[in-house]
């Protein structure tokens, strides 16, 4: 009883909320919902973006294409674009733009956005600013033709669909940097504008009322976000019908909310992976047979079966299987024990006898759970691991840091910001400097930087030559392990199963797509 009361308070609480937030709004059950999300904000510049708030971006702001699902009958749809051309060599690309769309600031969308938007992001040069590299000049044909010049044939369409980076946003924003967002502010053409904003705690996905794709028929009109980083209490608000969707849930919890009496899951295809980073700077992670040791004795199966309840398969590399790139042609580390002592015998270390700092991100349930499966087994090598448990936010500025002093293995939850398998590899593993981002091994190989770079530049013309590279590659960071990857996953989402229009795209992962969302 003390429970129920519980839950009729909290449920009570959320609708006072919801209503507060909606100001001018009359609420209703089947226009309005609450999303409790384990997914916080680290940026709300759509130039900068480059995290886990890829879920509520895009929602607020689009791009001019857009990546169909696995099955569809085309590869792009049209979004802010209604077509585009590309050139015989490949060097250039028009674009014809949507008329009749406004921006949230009420401003008209124009080629000129269009200009700004993208050469704003490659004046910043952050998040994955990188994607615009070989891009040269942008040349405004009229209001609503732009055409794209490249200084190298790369697959732009990709690029111009990708999730992070490629979002328009009104020229009204001029000078304005990151600060002026993270107010709470946004500038993009959408089906919802941020409202109501408190960082760390919940904010407001509100209709847009001149979105260009209308409001006739069944949508989803206002979504009040609550941060919610603990499972548990994500599975308690989805049980108590106090949230209509929700990010992530015990994982013990999945059958008996998939047969639930209100409740479902979804599950669809995913090219996200795990992986567990090792820190090649310093011994013994610099040394490879110590590391290749690491992968064989990382106990892959049980990880499978435990950590994500048989949700997920073994990785082979990088490039998770199903997106172009993740073939089993890339070498694959098996788990094995003997093996594992084998190789720290030839590297000087028969009995182990070395400690080793693990973190892991502290809202992610699944790494929580197969990290002392990595220690356990790791034990039995004679290898100490403690393992911390980090806010993701800590856990990633520790790496970026300084690695002579960042931890010794770190475990990470990876989506691709496009489709071709360059950013994957471009981002995980190219040499970074003395500034890493993501390539949180800091592992340094020319020719493997050479490699990618050239399949990169042939995908357009030659695409099953670029496979051959980009499999070549993986199988160049197979050979020197500083990277162990543990698992390809399935998305997934716990929901209420008066929620229908669901719509789960691994180009875009992690992203609720609330228009195309309605409630019975």
């Amino acid at each position: 009883m003390e429970e129920t009361m519980k839950y009729r308070c909290v449920k009570m609480i959320l609708i006072t909320v919801l209503l507060v937030l909606m100001t001018g709004t009359a609420w209703s059950a089947q226009k309005n919902m609450v999303y409790a999300s384990p997914y916080g904000i680290t940026t709300l510049d759509p130039s900068v973006s480059y995290s886990t708030e890829l879920g509520y971006m895009a929602n607020i702001y689009e791009t001019l294409i857009r990546v169909n699902p696995p099955g569809s009958s085309e590869l792009f749809s049209f979004v802010l674009a209604t077509d585009f051309a590309a050139s015989d060599d490949g060097m250039d690309y028009t674009f014809k733009l949507r008329k009749g769309v406004k921006f949230h600031d009420g401003s008209d969308f124009t080629a000129q956005a269009v200009k700004f938007s993208i050469e704003r992001t490659q004046r910043l040069g952050k998040g994955a600013a990188f994607i615009w590299g070989d891009l040269k000049e942008i040349e405004i044909i009229d209001d609503y033709t732009v055409k794209l010049i490249l200084k190298t044939p790369v697959p732009l369409p990709q690029i111009a669909a990708s999730a992070y980076a490629s979002y328009i946003m009104s020229p009204g924003v001029g000078d304005n940097g990151s600060d002026w967002f993270n107010k709470g502010m946004d500038a993009g053409t959408g089906p919802y504008t941020l409202k109501n904003y408190k960082d760390g705690e919940s904010w407001m996905l509100a209709k847009f009322p001149d979105y260009w794709g209308g409001w006739d028929g069944n949508h989803v009109e206002n979504i009040l976000v609550k941060y919610t980083k603990a499972p548990l209490t994500q599975l308690q608000m989805l049980q108590a019908e106090q949230a209509m969707l929700v990010g992530r849930i015990p994982l013990d919890s999945y059958a008996s909310i998939k047969k639930g009496k209100n409740t479902t899951v979804l599950y669809g295809p995913s090219y996200q992976n795990y992986m567990a980073f090792f820190n090649t700077t310093r011994p013994p992670l610099d040394n490879v047979k110590v590391r290749k040791a690491l992968a064989h004795a990382i106990p892959y199966k049980d990880i499978i079966n435990i950590g994500f309840n048989g949700n997920a398969s073994q990785a082979r590399g990088p490039v998770p299987q199903g997106q172009f790139g993740g073939t089993t042609d890339v070498i694959q580390y098996p788990h094995d024990l003997e093996l594992a002592k084998s190789l720290l015998a030839e590297a000087g270390f028969k009995d182990g006898g070395f400690k080793l700092t693990l973190t892991y991100a502290a809202e992610n349930g699944q790494e929580a759970r197969f990290a002392p499966l990595i220690q356990s087994e790791f034990k039995k090598l004679g290898i100490d691991v403690e393992i911390k448990g980090l806010a993701w936010n800590t856990q990633w500025a520790m790496a970026k840091k300084d690695p002579k002093t960042a931890q010794d293995i770190f475990l990470l939850l990876w989506w691709p910001t496009y489709s071709d398998p360059y950013e994957t590899l471009y981002s995980l593993l190219h040499d970074e400097g003395d500034k890493p981002v993501w390539n949180l091994a800091y592992y340094k190989n020319p020719s493997y930087d050479k490699l990618i770079r050239k399949a990169y530049e042939t995908v357009g013309a030659n695409p099953d030559k670029a496979l051959k590279m980009y499999v070549d590659a993986q199988n160049m960071i197979q050979k020197d392990a500083p990277v162990a990857w543990i698992a390809d996953v399935r998305e997934n989402w716990p929901m209420n199963k008066k929620l229908k229009g669901v719509v789960m795209n691994p180009a875009y992962p992690q992203v609720p797509f609330f228009y195309n969302m309605y409630i019975e």
